[in-house]
């Protein structure tokens, strides 16, 4: 088997590291715009502290902070427009996977004539394409977007939420300071951790090819996540137990998690994203009302990867339940009538889901529409 490691992004990890963002954006450009949302980042100073950093440093910001949660592709649009019409030579996404993931778009977007949405449907040739440089500075532990050619994008015309991949998402700097995280209230805290512990516990139980290095790796990124996600919500300000968990979530989503190529997929990510499409919840939510049904869905096909997981994660005999008590000590354990889904869509979501996910027939059991309504019912 041939395995392939990539990853060409400049991480700068540490608390305090923010303060390096001015430098490394004067090395890309000149101006640039900051994509971010509306809300937190200028409430906690944040956003007027980058400003500063990149005015003292010769880089003119335009601010576009028009990012909400599932990020929309009408977004993405109006964002890369602003940066073709006002001669933006540098990218800054600055939040949570949303604005990442907006950013990349964007990215992507500005280098021709096409929308986002083009690009979600049709795989467009973007070689011989240079994209601006784009710089990613997470302030949630979750996505780690940072680190990967992944953005995830929801047409919301249609309700479908698409996984893009492509090169030109790298970004060329990541600064990861989890000092940014410690103003996170408890419930978007939790919601990051499990999206974190979903991104490798679905790599895990689904490999066809397990390997010791990466067996080892995604294990300890695992536990590191299960111990350290109640010590941050028992003590927000815990900066020991942040830095933890900032590194966790960046680890999970990267290529680490497939060095010695024993790495499955992510298919529940996929059966998710619809729900977050269709009703705009928090991923975190829906992961953590779909994870346990789609456990068991999986554990036929798979019971030698859920003992280990109880074994080596949890230090439990049954993995699923181990699972299960986790989830309900960090105040995740959830389904999803309590999230509002309605009964009613989870065959037309199904359908949506087989349509839009290309990882479906990865999967150890059959993931039809069929089988994925089923895991939605049995999950309400």
């Amino acid at each position: 088997m041939i395995t392939e490691f990539y990853l060409p992004t400049k991480i700068i990890f540490g608390s305090g590291s923010l303060a390096r963002l001015g430098a490394e954006a004067k090395k890309l450009g000149r101006k640039a715009i900051l994509v971010t949302g509306s809300g937190s980042m200028r409430r906690t100073g944040v956003l007027d502290r980058v400003v500063q950093d990149l005015k003292d440093n010769g880089v003119d910001t335009l601010i576009f902070d028009k990012v909400v949660s599932n990020p929309r592709a009408s977004t993405v649009d109006e964002g890369a427009r602003i940066v073709r019409s006002e001669g933006i030579d540098l990218i800054i996404g600055l939040g949570g996977g949303s604005a990442m993931d907006t950013a990349k778009g964007m990215t992507l977007v500005s280098t021709g004539t096409e929308s986002i949405v083009h690009h979600m449907n049709v795989r467009v040739d973007v070689t011989g394409r240079v994209p601006l440089p784009l710089i990613l500075v997470p302030t949630v532990a979750a996505s780690g977007s940072e680190v990967n050619r992944v953005a995830v994008i929801t047409d919301w015309e249609t309700h479908e939420k698409r996984v893009l991949l492509n090169p030109l998402f790298y970004a060329k700097v990541s600064i990861i300071d989890p000092a940014l995280t410690l103003t996170l209230p408890k419930k978007p805290t939790a919601q990051g951790g499990v999206d974190a512990f979903c991104h490798v516990v679905e790599c895990y139980l689904t490999t066809k090819n397990p390997f010791p290095l990466t067996d080892g790796i995604m294990e300890t990124t695992m536990r590191l996540i299960v111990e350290t996600l109640p010590q941050v919500l028992a003590r927000l300000d815990d900066i020991e137990a942040r830095t933890r968990l900032s590194w966790a979530s960046t680890v999970a989503c990267s290529q680490f998690v497939e060095l010695g190529g024993g790495a499955g997929f992510r298919t529940l990510h996929g059966i998710e994203h619809t729900l977050s499409g269709y009703y705009d919840i928090a991923h975190g939510d829906g992961l953590a009302a779909l994870l346990p049904t789609w456990m068991r869905y999986t554990l036929p096909a798979k019971q030698d990867r859920f003992d280990s997981l109880g074994k080596n994660v949890f230090g439990e005999t049954d993995g699923i339940l181990a699972t299960e008590k986790w989830l309900e000590r960090v105040g995740m354990k959830l389904r999803l009538r309590d999230l509002g889904i309605e009964p009613e869509l989870f065959e037309e979501m199904a359908n949506s889901t087989v349509k839009t996910d290309a990882l479906l027939p990865k999967h150890p059991r059959v993931l039809d529409a069929a089988a994925i309504a089923q895991i939605y019912q049995d999950s309400y």
